[in-house]
């Protein structure tokens, strides 16, 4: 699995999971806000950030190929929440809160220094798969 841009690949991710109300959600910073864009995060919550992502990245693969064959819009709907519980729950597998889940992935739309450290992670995670 080779994954060429991360952060538009989870932030689709989440808007898969929580409509894109969440994407547009993301607080504009101020341009003399500085370095500090909120919540401090540690490597661990990195590193559960992106055991998370990439199960929620192989569960929207899955239902995205699955709904493609859908033509009636009940099963799309019953195929879109069971998918959102799956990636709920792997959120949770990973020992993050949905609403920690998408500060990270909201902060890193804003902070390069934790978007760069997500991607390393990632990159580690799929060399080491």
């Amino acid at each position: 699995m080779r994954i060429k841009t991360p952060l538009l690949a989870f932030l689709t991710a989440i808007g898969f999971l929580f409509g894109s109300a969440a994407i547009a959600q993301v607080p504009q910073q101020q341009p003399d806000a500085g370095p500090s864009y909120g919540m401090d995060v540690s490597q661990e919550e990195v590193d559960n950030f992106v055991e998370a992502y990439m199960s929620v990245q192989e569960i929207n693969q899955d239902y995205t190929q699955q709904l493609q064959d859908v033509e009636d819009s009940d099963q799309a709907t019953q195929l879109q929440q069971e998918a959102q519980g799956k990636m709920q729950d792997a959120i949770s597998e990973a020992g993050l809160s949905i609403a920690e889940y998408q500060q990270i992935a909201n902060q890193a739309g804003q902070d390069e220094q934790l978007r760069q450290q997500i991607e390393d992670a990632l990159t580690s995670h799929i060399e080491n798969n």
